[in-house]
C-alpha cells in the first residue's frame, strides 16, 4: 500500500472513533443528569406533601375546635388543597384510630405521614387531592370528604 491511502484510512477511523467516544460520552451525562432530576423531583414531591398534610392537619384541628363547642350540630371547613404535586396526582389516607394522614403520590415513591390531635372522633378514609370538606357527621365524628 501507498503511504497516500493508509493516511485516508486513519482519518476516517480517528472520526468514527471521534464520534463514538463523543456519544458514549453525552449519553453518559444525560443519564446523569435524569437520574438528578428524578432524585429532585422525588424531594420535591415529598417536601410538597409535608405541606399538604401540615395545611390539612391544621384544617381537621380546627373543625374539631368547632365540634366541641357547645351545641354544634353541624360543621362544614372547605380546604383547598392542590390537585396535583409536581405532575403527580396524589391520595390522602384519614386514619381516624392513629390520628395520622397518610399522603401518597402516584408517580413517585413519595410518602408523608402527618399526625394530627383531635377529641372528636374521626372517620377513617381515603380522598384524593383537590377540594375537600371536613364535616361533622351524624354519627358526631369528623369525616374528610371530597367537595
Amino acid at each position: 500500500m501507498s503511504p497516500t491511502r493508509d493516511r485516508a484510512v486513519s482519518t476516517a477511523v480517528g472520526y468514527v472513533l471521534t464520534l463514538g467516544i463523543t456519544t458514549v460520552l453525552v449519553s453518559g451525562l444525560l443519564l446523569a443528569a435524569g437520574g438528578a432530576v428524578d432524585d429532585r423531583r422525588e424531594e420535591t414531591t415529598r417536601n410538597t406533601l409535608e405541606v399538604v398534610g401540615q395545611r390539612l392537619a391544621a384544617n381537621l384541628m380546627s373543625a374539631d375546635r368547632l365540634a366541641a363547642t357547645d351545641g354544634a350540630r353541624t360543621v362544614s371547613v372547605t380546604v383547598d388543597l392542590p390537585e396535583r404535586i409536581a405532575g403527580s396526582e396524589y391520595s390522602v389516607r384519614v386514619n381516624g384510630s392513629s390520628s395520622t394522614l397518610v399522603l401518597d403520590a402516584d408517580r413517585t415513591d413519595a410518602t408523608r405521614r402527618v399526625s394530627f390531635v383531635a377529641s372528636t372522633p374521626v372517620a377513617s378514609t381515603t380522598v384524593r387531592g383537590g377540594r375537600l370538606r371536613i364535616v361533622l357527621s351524624p354519627a358526631s365524628e369528623l369525616e374528610v370528604r371530597s367537595a
